[in-house]
């Protein structure tokens, strides 16, 4: 189990690192190509071929620019997701396929078993069929010499013996060896419908054993083109991702250019940004249920502190659940990376992963994982440690830290922070994580 011990706080320069780095790009940026920033941007009116949506027209005002930024994030947030899925489809494929790989495997042992049977039991008919052929031959030539007049009956054993002694003794002999040929052909007879049988049986199994081959060569060449599809599904993607990573690059290097705005305080309330009137409701509903329970969101809390850190650990409701609230703000001032779970780089769930892992605690990958995975609780009874899942379908998480605040990794160009639970996204949902503590 992990401690208490964990980093609560983040040194300054740590902080504010990812904002550097930023400023430090969007300056080299302009310098290299501030009379091609349109060129930079996609042009107006084009499809863009992996993410399926016409891109929309080059931004001319600083407004226009953040604005452009603030909902291409948000699509690269959704789609980081979907090649997470993809990941994990390609993952799922391959195992199905080695299985199926396994099963055939096992199969051919289990046909070329049945047909070892058959050759066995093939043998032995054979074998039987040899033995009823030598004595039936020998019967045969019994009856024959016998019906000629040959001197093999008991009258002309009698005719030729020399005593009655002889005549006894060579009339047992006699019919000893008829009986003992008779039955030896009886007993090659029935070795015979033994072994027919056997070979019978043997002939079955073969014939099971092929179709079963017959259905898992099928089930394997499914898996293999499951593979397949899953491999060139998330090659797809990422081709997708790499577009919207050039689009996001030519949104902020034109908010660069046409304002003197820090970049990273432009994107400050882009949670709030597009929000359907009915999320808007929604929203407000969820507030009001958490006003009435009593958790307005408290901002005087600071949640970059140690004090505001031991805070909500001591208000969760077990040491795990501690734990990981105090390993998530660890993490503040830390960047957004698609696909990342830490220790450094992090994307929505993969810090709610890696927080929970602190704790011992496994929780699925994705948001969407979480969402289903997760038992739901509601926004009125949350405490620090369960998560809160956003947008429908869901594509975003952030953990509840107290006072209607969330911690979450919100997407590309914005750090790790603790913001009031209303700002982090439309179609607020808790979900609890269920353990043995």
């Amino acid at each position: 189990m992990a401690t208490h011990s964990l980093s609560a706080a983040r040194t300054l320069s740590q902080v504010r690192f990812p904002a550097v780095v930023a400023g430090l790009c969007l300056i080299v940026a302009l310098l290299v190509v501030p009379a091609n920033v349109a060129s930079a941007a996609p042009a107006t009116g084009a499809a863009t071929p992996s993410t399926g949506r016409a891109t929309p027209k080059v931004p001319i005002t600083a407004d226009e620019a953040k604005q452009a930024w603030i909902d291409a994030a948000r699509r690269a947030a959704t789609w980081g997701e979907k090649v997470l899925d993809a990941e994990q489809a390609v993952a799922k494929a391959k195992a199905a396929a080695a299985k199926a790989a396994v099963v055939l495997t096992k199969v051919d042992a289990k046909v070329d078993a049945s047909q070892r049977k058959v050759d066995a039991a093939q043998r032995k008919v054979d074998a039987a069929d040899a033995v009823v052929a030598r004595y039936q031959a020998r019967l045969d030539a019994f009856a024959n010499a016998s019906f000629r007049g040959a001197r093999l009956t008991q009258v002309s054993l009698l005719l030729t013996s020399d005593s009655p002694d002889d005549f006894l003794d060579a009339a047992t002999s006699m019919d000893r060896i008829a009986a003992d040929n008779q039955a030896t052909l009886e007993g090659a007879k029935t070795a015979r419908k033994t072994a027919e049988h056997a070979r019978a049986t043997a002939q079955q199994a073969r014939a099971d054993a092929d179709s079963a081959r017959a259905q898992a060569a099928a089930a394997k060449t499914a898996a293999d083109r499951s593979t397949t599809s899953a491999v060139r599904a998330r090659a797809d993607l990422d081709t997708g991702r790499k577009q919207l990573d050039a689009e996001i690059a030519s949104y902020q290097v034109t908010y660069a250019r046409l304002s003197s705005g820090d970049p990273l305080s432009a994107v400050a309330d882009m949670q709030a940004a597009n929000v359907s009137e009915a999320a808007q409701a929604r929203m407000a509903d969820q507030a009001a249920q958490r006003t009435a329970a009593g958790i307005e969101p408290d901002t005087s809390v600071d949640y970059g502190t140690p004090a505001g850190v031991a805070e909500a650990a001591r208000e969760a409701p077990s040491v795990s659940a501690g734990i990981a609230v105090e390993a998530a703000l660890s993490r503040q001032g830390m960047p957004y990376v698609w696909g990342a779970t830490g220790p450094d780089e992090f994307d929505c769930s993969g810090l709610m992963l890696w927080a929970w892992q602190q704790a011992g605690v496994t929780i699925p990958r994705t948001s969407a994982e979480q969402a289903a995975g997760l038992t739901e609780v509601p926004l009125d009874q949350l405490r620090p440690g369960d998560l809160v899942t956003f947008y429908s379908p869901v594509s975003h998480v952030g953990m509840y830290v107290g006072h209607g605040m969330v911690i979450h990794a919100s997407m590309p160009g914005v750090p790790i922070k603790v913001v009031p639970l209303d700002a982090a996204g439309p179609n607020a949902t808790g979900h609890r994580v269920e353990f043995g503590d």
